[in-house]
Order: C-alpha cells, then structure tokens, then sequence
C-alpha cells in the first residue's frame, strides 16, 4: 500500500532565501520554480533521489501555509506518502472509516494525484497519499 516517501513539503518565509541556502550548502538547485497565485503560495521543488521535496512561502495571509507558518514558524508542513491505486485507496479508506478530504483523489499543481485523510480519523496526524510523478 505505502512504497515510498512520494514528497515532504516545508513552509518558510522566504523561498527565494531557502534557495540560495541550500544552493550554498548543499549544491543543489531547485528543479522547478512556481507561484501559485490562485492558492496562495510561492514555491520551489528539488528531487533528491526518489523523493521530491518543496518549499512553499505564503503570498496571503488567509491560507493553511500561512496559517501555520504563523502558528508554528517554518518546517514541516506534511509528509505525502506514495501509493499506487490512489482512486481505489481513497474508497477503502473512507469504507474504513476515515474522513477524506474532498470527494476524490485531485490533481496537485505539480501533476500527481493527492488524497488526504483528515486528522481527526487518524490520531492528529495529517496523512497525505500521492501517485504519480511532478510534470
């Protein structure tokens, strides 16, 4: 069911900043830079081996991303863990008794399917399944 950490996301203060951080430190540059206007963030993305990994700095102060960026401060924002069958998962899952968001798998910025559980069915914890490579 689970076969690998799909993606970790991070929120911050500033991409731009976290770039040039890892750039400098780690010789990694960024596969793709984005800004999601219509949801609200700014972001840049790395493949580090099968896993991806994103940062997203908030643009507005009314979503989930700033919304914990003001609670928390920067770091981990979710974990998605990658899952083949995302559409038939989705369906066991709320058959088990889970609450799921939204009524389906949906397409992420990015290109792969997400699904997510919400964390009042599973201990607190924010689980978010994915499938499928970015585009």
């Amino acid at each position: 069911m689970l076969n690998k950490v799909h993606h970790v996301t991070y929120v911050v203060e500033n991409v731009d900043d976290m770039a040039a951080y890892i750039e400098r430190n780690f010789s990694l540059t960024p596969i793709r830079s984005d800004e999601f206007t219509e949801r609200g963030f700014k972001s840049i993305l790395y493949q580090i081996g099968d896993t991806l990994v994103d940062f997203f700095q908030p643009l507005r102060d009314d979503t989930p991303t700033a919304r914990q960026l003001r609670e928390t401060g920067p770091g981990v924002m979710h974990v998605a863990w990658g899952v083949d069958g995302i559409g038939q998962l989705f369906n066991d899952l709320q058959a088990n008794g889970n609450d799921m968001r939204g009524d389906g798998p949906s397409a992420s910025p990015f290109g792969y399917l997400t699904a997510s559980i919400e964390p009042a069915s599973s201990h607190g914890i924010y689980f978010q399944l994915a499938e499928g490579e970015h585009s």
